[in-house]
């Protein structure tokens, strides 16, 4: 019986995986994000231009922590994910948005926890908090930014100055981590990339 061959991809481009998709989650979030007169939204990167853009241009301020960057350069030195935490220094209740693409694949699940209690209290009330993932058959070896294109398309692309882990978490673990929230839509795509919006009710 002949051993059956294992397929190599390269990841320096975007393969059938990281193919582009239209975001349900990210329509929503947006429509939901207009209820508020001067809504302030935190990305926790990675840095992208297109994203910043698009954002800048639907609420009144902006903000980005790069907790990517962060944790590429820091976890070789033995920090612990709650040092990392420390950079999220903002007041309880100051956002009324937070974008966390992809982070969650690159966390441990007590780490995942962690970061959800402390975005739990930096939203205000009938805040949003969207959140990227990939199913294990679909996830890239290598880290991509998420990139919103007109008609909230989503497209990739490689940071190949991030070297991060990178873990599976089941739809079950990731329903129990962000059950601080009340309400969490979820949506799942044919690439393998599953979208939650979860409320601060």
């Amino acid at each position: 019986m002949a051993t059956p061959t294992v397929p190599v991809y390269d990841y320096s481009h975007a393969e059938p995986s990281l193919s582009a998709y239209t975001s349900m989650m990210l329509e929503l979030y947006f429509r939901n994000l207009a209820k508020f007169s001067v809504a302030e939204v935190l990305d926790v990167g990675p840095v992208c231009n297109e994203n910043i853009t698009c954002f800048a241009k639907k609420v009144r301020r902006f903000y980005v922590c790069d907790l990517f960057l962060r944790l590429s350069r820091n976890r070789h030195k033995g920090w612990v994910f709650e040092k990392v935490l420390d950079y999220l220094d903002y007041a309880p209740g100051c956002f009324d948005g937070i974008n966390l693409w992809d982070l969650f694949d690159h966390l441990k699940d007590d780490d995942i926890r962690a970061l959800v209690k402390r975005c739990h209290a930096l939203l205000a009330p009938g805040g949003l908090m969207s959140v990227t993932s990939f199913e294990k058959q679909w996830a890239p070896a290598r880290t991509h930014s998420f990139v919103i294109k007109d008609g909230y398309q989503i497209t990739f692309r490689l940071q190949g100055h991030l070297d991060l882990p990178r873990y599976y978490h089941s739809n079950r673990i990731l329903t129990s981590a962000l059950s601080e929230f009340q309400t969490v839509k979820s949506f799942i795509y044919r690439n393998g990339v599953r979208e939650f919006l979860c409320k601060n009710d």
